[in-house]
């Protein structure tokens, strides 16, 4: 594009044709409007460059927020998955507590029953045996090994009775409990072999 001062410095030839006049004015006025126009031209160059670095700016500004945005999705994401899987590897490591914790109450549940049944039974097998050690001595004291026989119960109380009811005299000071050989034994080392004892200990 002619710039206005290359239109004011050109030349034509001179001879025959065009009044050199007319055609100076009509170029005068051509270079006024060009003037103008080209004026209004660099500053409309003007503004679209700045406009266009505007643009460019506002769309290095879009590449950046578009980058951060997918960047900030993309650590939504994989902090969305990471919590997720951590969520999902507590969730397995609280079920697997859970189930050993069951595991040993029920292991000790059975031990505890067990331990139960066991106590029950030796308690019933205990009690089994001293029923039975029980009715062996009632039937060992009902036996008559353990019955006394007496020939005459009558003079056998008085024969006790007699050296208690007796007093010292001042004639007879031995005869607190009177004569032992007058007394009547009870019992003689035979009547002792009629008896069964049984050790308690065994």
């Amino acid at each position: 594009m002619l710039t206005p001062i290359e239109i004011q410095s050109r030349t034509f030839k001179s001879g025959l044709g065009y009044d050199k006049k007319e055609v100076d004015q009509f170029i005068k006025e051509i270079l006024a409007g060009y003037e103008s126009m080209y004026r209004e031209n660099m500053e409309l160059n003007d503004k679209l460059n700045t406009l266009n670095e505007g643009i460019q700016y506002y769309k290095s500004i879009e590449k950046t927020l578009q980058k951060a945005l997918v960047l900030a999705q993309k650590t939504a994401e994989d902090t969305q998955a990471a919590a997720q899987k951590k969520a999902k590897l507590i969730e397995r490591e609280a079920e697997n507590k859970a189930s050993a914790i069951l595991s040993d109450a029920r292991d000790e549940l059975h031990r505890l029953h067990a331990q139960t049944v066991q106590l029950i039974q030796q308690y019933d097998r205990y009690k089994a045996q001293f029923r039975s050690l029980a009715a062996a001595q009632i039937d060992i004291l009902e036996s008559e090994s353990f019955q006394i026989h007496v020939a005459n119960p009558d003079a056998f109380m008085d024969s006790v009775k007699e050296p208690a009811a007796q007093k010292e005299t001042p004639d007879n000071p031995n005869a607190e409990y009177g004569s032992q050989e007058e007394a009547e034994p009870i019992h003689t080392d035979d009547d002792l072999d009629h008896f069964d004892f049984i050790d308690l200990e065994e």
